[in-house]
């Protein structure tokens, strides 16, 4: 769900523009392989492999019939791949885990391709009680530049670090709530771009 507002510059004119809409985005689907080291280090890793697919419009206008920019719409268009790795180790009363996953466009869709994206997490799971546990983890995110006529090279990707405070609860053996709050505490852009000052994210874990 994405509202945005930005004057446009035009022959010394200032144009407001405006989009509203509550979309689908981007469906992922992702493979994890996991192995486990010998006992009793407690700890295992894997790799993961997949594909971000287009699944979210690309086309979407606002009530005066612009098109609003790549960037903003719900979903990019194009089909890419995604690689990773993750090591997670178990300690008494809490988890600690790294991951790195890379992201990047197999091809430009309409003249259009969002730049590769580098992410490195780094967290730790402390349990309170048997259903409740706090969480915290470092966020580092490296956004390539977009690529394509349809792009805007010059104002996109960029690096970025958050602390990223949460709380999960387990709700069934198979069942968990999870919450965050990303706050930036390092962010460089190229060129003219919003950035947050903060985010929130909500899930659901179900486990099979």
């Amino acid at each position: 769900s994405r509202t945005h507002h930005h004057i446009h510059h035009h022959d010394g004119e200032e144009i407001p523009e405006a989009w509203s809409y509550t979309e689908l985005g981007d469906a992922r689907v992702v493979g994890r392989h996991q192995a486990s080291s010998p006992e009793p280090s407690n700890a295992n890793w894997g790799l993961t492999a997949g594909l971000k697919l287009p699944t979210g419009k690309h086309d979407i206008r606002n009530a005066a019939g612009d098109l609003a920019e790549r960037s903003l719409q719900p979903g990019t268009g194009t089909t890419d791949v995604i690689l990773g790795a993750f090591y997670h180790r178990a300690m008494e009363s809490a988890d600690a885990f790294a991951q790195i996953q890379v992201q990047r466009a197999l091809a430009q869709k309409e003249q259009f391709a969002p730049g590769m994206r580098v992410a490195v997490d780094i967290g730790v799971r402390y349990s309170l009680t048997e259903s409740v546990a706090l969480l915290g983890q470092v966020n580092l995110l490296h956004r390539g530049r977009d690529r394509g006529n349809k792009a805007e090279p010059e104002d996109s990707g960029g690096r970025f670090v958050y602390l990223s405070p949460g709380i999960s609860v387990t709700l069934t053996r198979h069942l968990r709530l999870y919450g965050f709050v990303q706050l930036p505490v390092y962010q460089h852009v190229k060129g003219t771009q919003l950035t947050s000052d903060w985010a929130a994210s909500l899930g659901l874990s179900i486990r099979f």
